[in-house]
């Protein structure tokens, strides 16, 4: 019996397989027949075989190679059996071994304790493997594909749960590949997992309205090809299937009616080469009425990570009907549906130029992935990059030289630095959007020339990270904060340990390199400088290193550190506390915190008083070297709600080159309070900057930000 269900799939792949390599997937197949002989699927009734099966043929269609068929035959059999990784490589080689590995879950143990936990874990097991090998990715869509197609024998929450992770993961990385024919269909099957009465609904809407509208439309695509026909040979012209998730989205996300989705008809016209693309786009808009601003060329400049071509043009037809043209050489159509995989389907794309083609787009995507899991610090920042990374792209912006990015709605000027190439990101300053230089949080405009300017001494900005939206620029902009912040901690410890030897009389230089030596081994540091990192981050006390240090030194007798200087943040692992934000020359105290390092508080601070005393609370002091430092100060503004107030404060404090961090705006009727975060050098200058603050008509009131008035900025503005 299973080898009647083999029968197809044999047939299929003896049309473009050698004997021996079709042998090959036979004997997967048997191998994967005894590993889950007796064991059925969900509905109690299928055998568990016609499912490895399914995948394999869903692969033998896009005519892909005999290692990735036997892995699709075999791809439950670690995860569901008791064969091991040895009992596949042993008669059909490592790499459909490692294949099956790359495509098996991970299961919960002792360190993946949630299902959350294993699903992301076993993302990025199957995303590592691919880059080893791009093949695990094909068999896991296959895979997802089937089971998709047999979700009705499954609970409800569990088909939605499903369908779910099917929008999250897989579809999205079907888009990334070019494998539009199986986003498609995983959009159906999701879509009506999801959604089954929204789905039904709609599918018999559209049935109901291609139906009226059948002999219209078909008149308008015998009028195309016969015309196109005339003038073009071997040009072929057909109706483009609707996507019922698509018209849903744009439904639920434009407000695009029911009759303004339908009212589009989809042509796709395939031609044989590329300057014929040309001639059927005059031919059409000589027989039609184009409409403005709905011409756009991806030939010339292709889109998508996998080099998507077409020419798309928008018409009105006689009968006022909006048609919409698709016009593309039959290669081109291909890689369209198969993406990166069309050059298995059609190996004649080979001689074309074009497999090579999107061979060097996939490897640039490989080493795109390899990157963000090299910077990722755990599995959740790395499964957020990546779907960042895998974004739809909405705008295209291009490069002073002609190159076109695409980012997702909502990128900004940064994440363009970031695309263009990484140390573009880490250092650029500003942009250039069409010629206007313009602040880097803005948004790319859709079809701008953006020219990025960078500064050799420049560095990203933590606060980058509220606003990029791509992968990429979150992944290198994280990474190099960690550096920093590492770098940050390792000096802010060594610091604190010379501060505390000093407090007892000894320098650092004066200890004994083998008692240093022996601390180091006894506290399991392998060198001094993981043991400042440790006390910087608050893991170890300074004040109980150095007493250990000094276990068989002369001390002198103290009971306080010396305080540690601080000179603002640059170098140090250092938070000034926003419920008092202190200035230089006020008296300081600070407390070990894990994320910042030391949190400094003014010494009449309520809020650290709070804190135990004893080693909560470190002695500091400001230094005397603090030309050009600047420091965040919190000011409140009481003012009457007049039209151009806001206007009045910012000009001001722009005059006196005073920066504004933030910004929120509170209170009801006629008097309103501006909470402003600024920027100053000391104490002495936030007096000055009030005073003149108080200078300007409708203000009432100046004073300096307290915590009973603190909260986080909303950014709301009564301008």
């Amino acid at each position: 019996m299973n080898i009647f269900r083999a029968q197809d799939l044999m047939r299929l792949i003896e049309r473009y397989m050698d004997v021996p390599s079709a042998r090959k997937v036979y004997d997967a197949f048997l191998l994967a027949a005894e590993a889950h002989d007796g064991v059925f699927r969900k509905d109690g009734i299928t055998p568990y075989i016609s499912h490895p099966i399914e995948v394999a043929h869903i692969l033998a269609d896009l005519h892909l190679d005999a290692d990735t068929l036997c892995a699709a035959l075999l791809h439950d059999v670690l995860e569901d059996t008791d064969f091991q990784h040895e009992d596949l490589s042993k008669p059909f080689g490592k790499a459909v071994a490692n294949l099956v590995d790359g495509v098996t879950k991970l299961e919960k143990d002792e360190v993946l304790t949630t299902k959350h936990a294993v699903t992301i874990a076993s993302y990025r097991k199957m995303m590592h493997a691919m880059t080893d090998d791009f093949r695990v990715v094909l068999i896991k869509l296959a895979d997802r594909l089937h089971n998709m197609s047999t979700l009705d024998n499954m609970k409800p929450d569990a088909r939605r749960r499903i369908a779910d992770e099917t929008f999250a993961k897989y579809i999205p990385l079907a888009r990334r590949l070019g494998m539009n024919d199986i986003r498609r269909r995983l959009q159906h099957y999701a879509f009506k997992s999801l959604y089954p009465w929204r789905s039904q609904i709609l599918e018999q809407a559209l049935e109901t309205y291609i139906e009226a509208h059948e002999q219209e439309y078909e008149a308008i695509v015998k009028q195309v090809t016969d015309v196109l026909s005339a003038a073009i040979p071997n040009v072929s012209a057909f109706m483009w299937d609707k996507n019922l998730f698509r018209m849903y989205e744009q439904r639920k996300r434009e407000g695009m009616t029911f009759d303004q989705q339908c009212g589009l008809l989809e042509i796709r016209v395939l031609v044989r080469e590329r300057s014929e693309c040309y001639r059927v786009l005059g031919i059409l808009h000589e027989l039609y009425r184009p409409r403005l601003g709905t011409l756009n060329d991806f030939i010339a400049t292709p889109k998508g990570g996998y080099g998507f071509q077409a020419i798309q043009t928008t018409v009105i037809a006689n009968s006022h009907q909006s048609v919409r043209f698709q016009i593309q050489t039959r290669d081109m159509f291909q890689v369209a549906q198969y993406g990166l995989a069309a050059q298995w389907r059609y190996p004649d794309m080979r001689t074309t130029g074009k497999a090579e083609y999107t061979q060097a787009v996939l490897g640039r995507w490989l080493a795109q992935v390899k990157e963000l899991e090299s910077q990722a610090g755990n599995p959740d920042e790395f499964y957020e990059d990546m779907q960042a990374d895998l974004f739809y792209a909405e705008v295209y912006a291009y490069t002073p030289g002609g190159d076109v990015k695409e980012f997702p709605k909502g990128a900004t000027l940064v994440d363009f630095a970031y695309a263009v190439h990484s140390q573009v990101g880490q250092h650029c300053v500003s942009a250039k959007v069409d010629g206007t230089e313009r602040p880097l949080h803005t948004r790319i405009p859709h079809m701008a020339v953006v020219e990025i300017l960078t500064d050799p001494a420049a560095s990203p900005q933590p606060s980058w990270l509220n606003f990029v939206v791509t992968g990429r620029a979150k992944s290198y902009i994280r990474n190099w904060l960690r550096l920093q912040t590492t770098e940050a901690q390792q000096s802010l410890g060594q610091e604190r340990l010379i501060s505390a030897l000093h407090g007892h009389g000894h320098v650092l230089e004066s200890l004994e390199s083998e008692r240093l030596k022996t601390i180091l081994q006894a506290s399991d540091y392998p060198t001094i400088e993981v043991l400042y990192q440790a006390i910087g981050r608050g893991d170890e006390c300074s004040r109980l290193v150095a007493e250990r240090l000094l276990g068989n030194l002369k001390t002198t007798d103290t009971k306080s550190d010396t305080p540690l200087l601080i000179k603002g943040t640059t170098g140090l692992a250092v938070k000034f506390a926003p419920c008092c934000l202190p200035l230089p020359p006020e008296n300081i105290l600070a407390r070990q915190h894990r994320q910042h390092g030391l949190e400094i508080h003014r010494a009449d601070c309520p809020h650290i008083h709070h804190l135990q005393q004893g080693d909560s609370l470190f002695s500091v002091a400001w230094a005397q070297d603090m030309v050009d430092k600047k420091f965040s100060a919190g000011v409140v503004i009481d003012v009457r709600d007049v039209r151009g107030m806001l206007h009045n404060i910012t000009k001001s404090l722009a005059d006196m080159d005073v920066n504004i961090e933030d910004l929120n705006i509170t209170g009801a009727g006629q008097v309103k309070q501006d909470t402003l975060i600024i920027q100053v050098n000391d104490l002495e200058h936030l007096q000055e900057v009030m005073r003149q603050l108080k200078h300007i008509p409708n203000i009432l009131n100046v004073s300096r930000l307290t915590k009973k008035d603190y909260h986080e900025p909303h950014h709301h503005f009564h301008d």
